[in-house]
């Protein structure tokens, strides 16, 4: 099964983030363990505070990659940090740009993004279009993505 797990809204150091955990994520992240991706979440902005202080609002992708070492048995936890910025200002839309995360340490060595999550970007900038305010589209229900990818269960148990 691909696609993602129910999105939502939270705040890690005062910047408002959506998150799009994927399905899978529960090899390297506790389901039953409440907050469980806002901790990891506050470890990945504590650590990487320079690189993540930019942005009037992010979207997380977070998902599963296993090691590139056949012999070990380790999964770690991707992170793609979508950065809006310039929301007013930037005439084709907001300027975005993306950092990508292995646990909590930057990753350079990896493409940008999967299929899936150029669709429910592209979603998510419509939502932000027809919404009214900033406020509205990050408090708003998030955006109808394709069946397929659709989420249909909360990533917390």
């Amino acid at each position: 099964m691909a696609g993602f797990y129910i999105p939502f809204t939270t705040k890690i150091k005062d910047k408002r983030v959506i998150v799009y955990p994927c399905v899978g994520l529960e090899k390297v992240i506790e389901r039953s363990q409440s907050k469980s991706i806002e901790n990891l979440l506050k470890q990945l902005y504590s650590k990487n505070e320079q690189l993540l202080k930019n942005g009037e609002y992010h979207i997380i992708i977070l998902w599963d990659e296993a090691s590139d070492d056949k012999s070990a048995s380790t999964t770690d936890v991707m992170s793609d940090v979508w950065i809006f910025d310039k929301l007013e200002s930037w005439g084709s839309g907001p300027l975005v740009d993306v950092k990508i995360f292995r646990n909590i340490s930057p990753e350079t060595n990896i493409g940008v993004s999967a299929g899936d999550g150029l669709l429910m970007l592209g979603r998510e900038e419509e939502l932000r279009r027809t919404s009214k305010s900033l406020d509205e589209y990050l408090n708003s229900i998030r955006a109808v993505l394709p069946e397929d990818i659709a989420a249909k269960v909360d990533f917390y148990l």
